[in-house]
């Protein structure tokens, strides 16, 4: 094609061919950069990602682009979870140190993965004090019992018995009493 720069019929057609070009390029360029902004982050339900063995834990998927639908698929390991294809993922079965990851397959990008910490459950046990050193009280004498638990978890909670009797509004590891008969168990 010869153009005359001189015509303004030759001028007004490459223009339009031109610009129809440019916007051609443009759209495809926005649309490149549309898709390689989006991304997908991931979130967990236990804020330092360190749980014990069974505790139910839920990750939550966010896209950074609004504007999509995304559909996903869970990953444990870089493996496929099954049938895990919502924003959410419960489990109660990781392991220590598996990664969990989801995939945006809607947009074919990935999420940096969660690293859990995951402990073994340890047996809970408790050991109980009293004030008295010989375990030998007056009748009416004010006894303070303190239990020291091991494997309690962050916040262990206790129930006080006397004899086998629940002993209301006794939550703490404290207890304190001066209701003790002879031979009375706590």
């Amino acid at each position: 094609m010869k153009i005359n720069l001189q015509s303004p019929k030759s001028f007004c057609c490459l223009s339009k061919s031109i610009f129809l070009r440019l916007l051609l390029f443009v759209s495809v360029i926005l649309g490149t950069q549309a898709n390689a902004q989006t991304t997908v982050s991931i979130e967990s339900s236990d804020a330092d990602n360190t749980i014990c063995a069974g505790t139910s834990v839920t990750f939550t998927a966010t896209p950074q682009d609004e504007t999509v639908t995304p559909t996903y698929q869970w990953k444990i390991g870089g493996m496929d979870v099954e049938g895990e294809t919502g924003d959410t993922y419960e489990t109660t079965t990781l392991t220590n140190g598996q990664v969990v990851s989801v995939e945006m397959t809607s947009d074919s990008v990935s999420s940096s993965g969660i690293t859990m910490v995951v402990n073994p459950n340890l047996p809970a046990s408790v050991s109980i004090a009293s004030s008295d050193a010989d375990d030998t009280i007056c009748a009416g004498a004010s006894v303070t019992f303190t239990a020291t638990p091991t494997n309690g978890g962050a916040a262990p909670t206790y129930q006080w018995k006397i004899g086998g009797t629940d002993v209301e509004d006794a939550p703490s590891a404290t207890f304190i009493t001066t209701a003790l008969v002879d031979s009375d168990s706590v």
